[in-house]
């Protein structure tokens, strides 16, 4: 676990800061000041980073996985796959053509090496996410009555890219109150799960979620030692009853490359999302339980594939802030 303490000050990254008479090394170590902004599951910033020469290795730091939410390390990938999108969206705004090396399955902790490249780019990202990556945050309230618009729903479909990830924009309220009553179930049996509060708990007192120290430590209290199952299930499915859009990216495959492209695909959509006014919202609970993730699959269309991430999209002018990072010098390792 890191030593260095959580801090917001990482956000402020000035793109004038860029080193272009740097070396190689050093303008790569500089685009992963925007990899470490990424989303992650409890915001446990699940990665590490190591550069030599135009190639960044990007792994899946299993010191910060979370076993008992997680355990088939899915969320770890995606996470990791999160990361790898910021930092290839800031290669193509520095001038870079990046290239991702996705690595056998088998070979666990090495999630993928981008290879920074001349620019050739033959499909660029949409050159406005680069600025929401140091603005996008994730909201936690409810949304506003209202939908959302057609065309923003095409341009969100337009950026998933990865083979074999498809993107589902569930609007129907039938299927999305069933999903609301998925995410209940899944809360609850989360929530009766003894090492699940624990390891929430230790995360949400690290600050990871935000809170100040105080607020932390009361709230790892009261998840690890009280009931609360049916609060969280109420409160949750609440939450995604109120969103016009319930979105949900599925694969064909179900390992971690497979993941990792979930990742960059959800990574995408959030910063579009962030630049169109619509707010994004992770539920994951859903997903890490077997039987209910089996359930959500039945609820989408024949051959979808395997449900990978599940969030809601919708309207809100509630103010939220950034979550805190460890710094970048704390995901480094030696080439």
């Amino acid at each position: 676990m890191p030593s260095a303490d959580l801090t917001r000050s990482v956000w402020q990254v000035e793109a004038d800061d860029f080193p272009s008479d740097g070396t190689i090394e050093d303008q790569a170590t500089f685009l992963l000041r925007y990899a470490i902004l990424a989303p992650s599951s409890h915001n446990s910033q699940p990665w590490s980073f190591r550069v030599t020469g135009n190639a960044i290795s990007i792994t899946a730091d299993e010191s910060r996985w979370l076993d008992a939410a997680d355990p088939d390390k899915r969320e770890l990938y995606i996470s990791v796959g999160c990361a790898v999108e910021n930092c290839c969206i800031a290669a193509e705004h520095f001038g870079f053509d990046p290239q991702v090396e996705y690595h056998d399955p088998e070979s666990a902790d090495l999630a993928v090496t981008l290879m920074l490249g001349e620019r050739d780019l033959k499909d660029p990202r949409p050159a406005e996410l680069f600025d929401a990556l140091t603005t996008r945050v994730t909201s936690h309230e409810v949304f506003e009555d209202r939908p959302l618009a057609a065309d923003t729903q095409e341009r969100l479909s337009s950026v998933v890219r990865e083979a074999g990830v498809t993107l589902h924009l569930v609007g129907d309220p039938d299927t999305r109150d069933a999903i609301g009553e998925l995410q209940a179930d899944a809360d609850r049996r989360q929530m009766n799960d003894p090492e699940y509060r624990k390891e929430l708990g230790h995360w949400i007192g690290l600050g990871a979620l935000g809170s100040s120290w105080l607020a932390a430590r009361i709230g790892q209290t009261v998840i690890t030692h009280l009931d609360i199952g049916d609060r969280e299930a109420a409160k949750n499915s609440k939450l995604i009853q109120s969103a016009p859009v319930v979105a949900v990216l599925t694969t064909a495959a179900d390992d971690p490359p497979a993941q990792v492209r979930t990742g960059l695909a959800f990574e995408r959509v959030g910063l579009l999302a962030s630049t169109e006014g619509v707010a994004v919202h992770p539920m994951s609970q859903t997903l890490e339980r077997s039987e209910t993730r089996e359930r959500l699959r039945r609820l989408l269309p024949d051959g979808a594939g395997r449900p990978q991430h599940l969030f809601r999209l919708g309207h809100t002018d509630e103010e939220t802030n950034h979550t805190p990072r460890w710094p970048l010098e704390t995901f480094l390792s030696e080439a």
